[in-house]
């Protein structure tokens, strides 16, 4: 291939860029493999290891562009850019005295700039209230969470896993302790939207919930050899009622471990079928930096069905045909693509379908809202806000004026009319309190959670 490459380089009559050919070549070959094997560019993978170290180097604020200008929307607490005084709605014009002002400004570059090794600092040239001030912050390690949502609701607990990180088995078990604290009766663990991450911290996870020697997860080679991950014991939920939720985009990890617990008839599963991705990937570090991701394994559940549903060139729908597997108990499990759930909820994708479209456009209102009321909301508690606010009419027709969409609020079904007051307010508290705020103002009115609450809640004795 080598030689391939430099014939094109030597004889062919126009320049050729070759490592970007090699790179579509290699792109090329791995996609034909299966759907996760892949190549990561040198410039993807410092991204994808801060998601899964669970931290990264920064000032702690969360950002949006607005009419071209950068505007700082939310200040962690604790974090670097509120001890040096940086405030929600500050104007940065420039960072490094790099202007950064103008239709050509995105995302990526802001972030480009802020972010930087610890220690170093970070210069931001700041309007704020028309008047000129510059910050020089100190950069630090900025937590990236990857369990939130934890909350009581009745005798169960609650927690949404966001992706299995080095310190999710960590954040997951602070979550259990704090719930512990309000007398737990049971645990909802929300998957959904989880891709999965490091197996290894699913395999702790599940051995929280399952006694000795309980097999979690086997994962078996081109070779024949064979790996198996066991339960040691001796945790404090081997006898906490387990409520797991799945969608179609939660996938790997969260499928092993939920269907160890579901094998083990540890867990009642809710929601629909999951993803279907049993497949391990190896990296392998190439010269330059960049990363061959490989497909060298399958996943097993503990009865020895597969996770992966079937794609072209694979062997494993003809190993698993005509085969029949159950749980512990002898519940008759599914065989292939998936983790089928034990209990069917699914949301009414008729709601929302408009608004969800136009997110974008909440936001922006919900920011304009905000930036124009920042002196009176500087006395909101968030604990109080849900109750206190009242999305009126004045402010929908408002929001249906800056869209444009030429409706009235009497064309409004019933239906979208409260979903769109949901959305208004969720949107306002995310340009409040940030990101967090907003699923969490969400989270409280999911017909899906709502529904899975009220049936775990009927099964405590």
């Amino acid at each position: 291939m080598d030689r391939f490459f430099q014939y094109l380089q030597d004889e062919y009559v126009d320049t050729l860029d070759i490592p970007a050919l090699q790179q579509e070549a290699m792109d090329y070959i791995l996609s034909g493999l299966d759907p996760h094997s892949v190549l990561i560019p040198v410039e993807d993978e410092q991204q994808i290891a801060e998601r899964m170290q669970g931290s990264f180097s920064g000032v702690g604020v969360e950002f949006t562009i607005y009419e071209d200008t950068l505007v700082f929307v939310h200040i962690m607490e604790g974090g670097p850019a509120e001890s040096y005084g940086l405030m929600a709605g500050d104007r940065i014009y420039a960072i490094d005295g790099d202007t950064i002002v103008g239709p050509d400004l995105t995302n990526d570059m802001v972030t480009n700039k802020i972010k930087g090794p610890v220690d170093t600092y970070v210069v931001f040239s700041i309007m704020r209230d028309g008047l000129p001030i510059t910050a020089a912050v100190q950069r630090d390690f900025i937590p990236l969470k990857s369990v939130s949502g934890t909350r009581m609701y009745g005798p169960m607990g609650y927690t949404k896993i966001e992706r299995f990180a080095e310190s999710t088995t960590e954040e997951l078990e602070a979550a259990l302790a704090k719930l512990s604290e309000q007398n737990m009766r049971g645990l909802i663990l929300d998957l959904r939207d989880n891709p999965g991450g490091y197996l290894h911290e699913a395999v702790d996870i599940a051995d929280l919930f399952l006694d000795e020697g309980k097999v979690i997860v086997s994962t078996k080679y081109k070779d024949g050899r064979t790996q198996t991950a066991e339960a040691t014991g001796g945790d404090d939920y081997e006898d906490l009622p387990i409520h797991i939720i799945l969608n179609g985009q939660s996938a790997s990890a969260s499928e092993v471990l939920s269907g160890a617990l579901q094998d083990h008839d540890r867990a009642t599963i809710y929601g629909s079928t999951s993803f279907g991705k049993g497949l391990v990937q190896e990296d392998k570090l190439l010269p330059d930096g960049s990363t061959v991701r490989l497909t060298v394994a399958y996943y097993y559940t503990p009865s020895g069905r597969s996770i992966q549903k079937p794609y072209d060139g694979a062997d494993l729908p003809g190993e698993m045909e005509g085969l029949i597997f159950q749980s512990d108990s002898g519940k008759v499990l599914r065989t292939i693509g998936g983790i089928e759930p034990d209990v069917e909820v699914v949301n009414d994708t008729t709601r929302s379908y408009f608004w969800g479209f136009s997110f974008g456009t909440i936001d922006d209102f919900a920011f304009q809202w905000v930036d124009d009321h920042r002196e009176s909301i500087a006395l909101w508690e968030y604990e109080r806000y849900f109750d206190m606010v009242i999305v009126n009419d004045g402010m929908i027709y408002e929001f249906l004026d800056y869209g444009g969409y030429g409706l009235m609020l009497e064309d409004l079904p019933s239906d979208q009319l409260s979903d769109l007051e949901l959305m208004l307010k969720a949107a306002i508290a995310k340009n409040i309190w940030g990101f967090d705020a907003y699923t969490a103002m969400l989270l409280d009115e999911d017909p899906i959670l709502k529904e899975v609450v009220k049936k775990s809640t009927g099964t405590l004795e």
